[in-house]
């Protein structure tokens, strides 16, 4: 990505003021956020378990951790924030420190599965095309990129859009899809990041999604006359798959 001088400051030290949490993972709740994401990834993943796999600012490298937990032996993270870098090569993790347009300029590997969790929100427009255009050059053919990113048809949209002082922009479920379109992406499905149950506190708070969801549904219908598709989670999650030639 371009060179920001904020991006630069907040980057250096981006677990000790914007995620310390990455720091303090607990075994239980490392266990948690593995399973979830596991759970929200139903279908996605390929069967191949020698699938090499790259997950684009990996930050401490939990995604890492759940695909090596069930079994994925190729898997390596780029991350561009050196505190980040360190928590995940300190779990053993193969990981380059780089911006994401420089590794995959420079890359001459080809992947199957390239993920990338909370990480597209930080392009600009113009960036965000061109990494997903390298990331496109990046996969095999039937290649799969997963991505999650902040949903901008929740209510929480705005704050979440602006918890993090490097968020560029926002995508809708709708401008998600025609920009894969655009960049060259095909099999594209969406999936909201509900709450995942794993006891009572969160087996409540997932009743309580199930209740209220139905209001942005309703809330769209009633101003006007659509319910504006069904993902209104603060996070959406997407699979986009290499299909054919750019």
């Amino acid at each position: 990505m371009q060179e920001r001088n904020y991006r630069t400051a907040l980057y250096e030290k981006y677990v000790s003021v914007q995620v310390p949490e990455w720091a303090e993972d607990s075994t239980e709740s490392s266990a948690v956020w593995c399973a979830a994401a596991l759970s929200r990834l139903r279908g996605w993943l390929p069967p191949d378990k020698d699938t090499k796999c790259l997950e684009l600012g990996c930050g401490s490298g939990r995604l890492l951790r759940a695909l090596r937990g069930v079994g994925y032996s190729d898997v390596r993270g780029v991350d561009l924030g050196p505190q980040a870098v360190g928590l995940a090569r300190s779990a053993g993790f193969q990981i380059t420190q780089a911006g994401l347009r420089e590794y995959l300029l420079e890359s001459h590997e080809d992947f199957d599965l390239i993920a990338a969790f909370d990480v597209i929100e930080h392009c600009g427009k113009d960036e965000v095309l061109e990494v997903l255009r390298l990331i496109w050059e990046r996969l095999n053919p039937g290649g799969i990129l997963i991505l999650q990113t902040p949903n901008a048809l929740s209510p929480w949209a705005a704050p979440y859009r602006y918890r993090d002082l490097t968020h560029e922009l926002m995508f809708s479920p709708e401008c998600m899809l025609s920009t894969l379109q655009l960049t060259g992406f095909g099999g594209i499905e969406i999936r909201e990041v509900r709450p995942y149950v794993h006891g009572i506190k969160s087996a409540g708070r997932r009743l309580l999604w199930q209740l209220i969801r139905p209001g942005c549904a309703l809330w769209g219908f009633a101003e006007n006359g659509s319910a504006n598709g069904d993902v209104y989670s603060r996070n959406m999650m997407v699979r986009a798959i290499k299909q054919g030639a750019f």
